[in-house]
């Protein structure tokens, strides 16, 4: 590379890295050293009702690396299966760095076959970006099929992968049917990766005739869904945050390391922040779908920390759960939504029951297996 050509491509990286650095969050860092950081005026766990689980479900993101005896996996199970019916749900990059790819698919089911193997309960899988590709440039159907296939074709039928064959969804499955006067659990599961990345859309094959594209069957599929289960009690997820205090929200990486991993983001097709285009377009219009009829919490995964975070009007609460693999538990700050913050390794459960006085409750409690197996570090009830 010569030095004339050094010169000319400097101001344009200069000024890529000036267009990242406006987004920068700056902060202290909760990571695992130190004890997780509460709002102020965050609910005391004190005042976290008893219930009666009807249904637990087990939110777990970014798990996809190896790890012998992987102390988070064996938690999950412990949780999964103490309280009777429950639901795992993995958020995505389930097979890092690129999917489940032919030319290394022995090491992807290895990885992936870890996860399924944790436990007998009910799974759920959902898709990444890392899932669909380690590159913008490189996303590719092939993985997410060969994922999809080895999920669903689990022994037992306990696993399924969706949405499927690369669509944005959604797709929704009742966890918990309706009894009595008790409300159904109901998860809904987005990918909007093809909305982040308009290549990758055409991959989905649309009806003969269909004249409406993508995006348009995206939300109105959403919207249907959360009108048709706005009496009970929804878990909307993707991979993606709507909201994060982490380095996918902005959360500077220090000067020097933002002025080198910004512009080579941009080069690589983007760094997938909440404040991309694309991706900050998808946060709009689905928010303004969502907003119609809240579901009791929008979840997701992709920052490898773990966060709880007013929602607004947009949902009952943001959690985001993405550190499943101790050797990807990234930084994370506190922003003004912020009620929990913590990069550390864990996962999030959320309970579905009855307290002694017969009302129904949603208690969100946040597991850290390396602090405690069986206590959690936080509880919180959604309103």
């Amino acid at each position: 590379m010569s030095i004339r050509f050094v010169r000319a491509l400097a101001p344009v990286l200069l000024l890529l890295s000036l267009a990242g650095c406006a987004h920068r969050l700056s902060g202290p860092i909760h990571d695992a050293e130190g004890p997780p950081w509460l709002a102020s005026d965050a609910p005391d766990a004190i005042a976290v009702p008893a219930i009666e689980v009807d249904h637990r479900v087990v939110m777990i993101g970014d798990a996809g690396y190896f790890l012998e005896d992987d102390p988070t996996l064996a938690a999950l199970d412990a949780w999964a299966t103490v309280a009777g019916p429950a639901t795992v749900l993995f958020l995505g990059d389930n097979i890092y760095n690129e999917g489940l790819t032919d030319d290394d698919r022995e090491r992807g089911e290895r990885i992936l076959a870890q996860q399924l193997a944790a436990t007998d309960a009910r799974k759920i899988v959902i898709p990444g970006n890392h899932d669909w590709g380690l590159l913008a440039s490189d996303y590719n159907l092939k993985s997410i099929v060969n994922q999809q296939t080895f999920v669903d074709d689990w022994a037992g039928g306990t696993a399924e992968f969706i949405p499927k064959d690369g669509c944005m969804g959604p797709e929704v499955r009742v966890l918990r049917e309706a009894s009595g006067d008790a409300r159904a659990v109901v998860f809904v599961a987005a990918d909007p990766t093809p909305w982040i990345q308009e290549r990758i859309r055409e991959f989905c094959p649309l009806r003969e005739g269909e004249t409406r594209d993508h995006k348009q069957l995206h939300l109105e599929g959403l919207a249907a869904a959360l009108e048709t289960h706005s009496d009970d009690h929804v878990i909307l997820a993707s991979h993606y945050p709507m909201l994060t205090g982490g380095p996918h929200g902005g959360l500077t990486y220090g000067f020097v390391a933002d002025m080198i991993v910004t512009p080579l983001g941009w080069m690589m097709g983007g760094l997938l922040n909440t404040y991309e285009t694309d991706y900050a377009d998808w946060i709009e219009q689905a928010g303004a779908v969502m907003r119609e009829n809240p579901p009791a919490i929008y979840a997701a995964g992709h920052d490898h920390n773990l966060q709880l975070l007013e929602s607004g009007d947009v949902a009952g609460l943001f959690v985001v759960s993405g550190a499943g693999a101790r050797d990807r538990v990234s930084t994370v700050t506190h922003i003004e939504e912020t009620i929990f913050a913590h990069a550390a390794e864990g996962f999030v459960v959320v309970d579905f029951g009855r307290t002694d006085a017969g009302d129904e409750a949603v208690v969100v409690r946040v597991v850290e297996p390396l602090v405690s197996v069986d206590t959690p570090v936080y509880e919180y009830v959604v309103p």
